[in-house]
């Protein structure tokens, strides 16, 4: 029986690559887990290295094992990198650390119990992550900030991110 995420999973989605990131990033080349996470580009704090979420699609392909009522959606990500050292090493600390991501992720392609965050970690449910190829045409498109300098970013989707469709039970919110 295939057990579904709730509505939480989007995000439960972002805050699973944010630990895989994380754990496997810091110290080096990443001094601090805090310096990595979810972000627009435009507003980016302290960060070193965001994961931005631009688009979603429902996964018509996919279906359930028991015919249940469900959602499944591809979520398209961007990936970018961030640092505020000088203007001849800023672009190399960039690289360094995408790069670093890069190999991370392709080698957790699969992301299971182990980083699952939320309803996705209660659910069972593997995600893949895979590189999505942006052409610079299309990156121009999503990176549409006002007054933000483009930085180099690679894009990722991540599927099946599946949410129960048999009714919605808000959460309380939180003061």
């Amino acid at each position: 029986m295939l057990n579904i995420a709730s509505y939480t999973a989007i995000a439960d989605a972002g805050a699973s690559i944010v630990e895989l990131l994380r754990d496997t990033m810091t110290p080096e080349p990443i001094p601090s887990p805090d310096m990595i996470g979810l972000c627009s580009p435009a507003e980016t704090g302290d960060l070193q290295l965001g994961l931005y979420l631009y688009a979603l699609k429902e996964n018509r392909e996919y279906r359930s094992s028991d015919g249940g009522p469900v959602l499944a959606l591809t979520l398209y990500y961007i990936l970018t990198a961030y640092s505020n050292a000088d203007i001849q090493q800023r672009s190399y600390d960039e690289n360094y650390i995408l790069g670093a991501a890069m190999q991370v992720l392709r080698e957790n392609s699969v992301i299971d119990n182990a980083y699952l965050q939320g309803s996705l970690g209660q659910s069972n449910e593997a995600i893949n992550i895979q590189h999505y190829f942006l052409a610079p045409e299309e990156m121009q498109k999503v990176w549409i900030f006002p007054n933000i300098p483009y930085r180099t970013s690679v894009g990722y989707m991540v599927y099946p991110v599946i949410i129960d469709t048999d009714g919605f039970i808000p959460a309380p919110r939180t003061r």
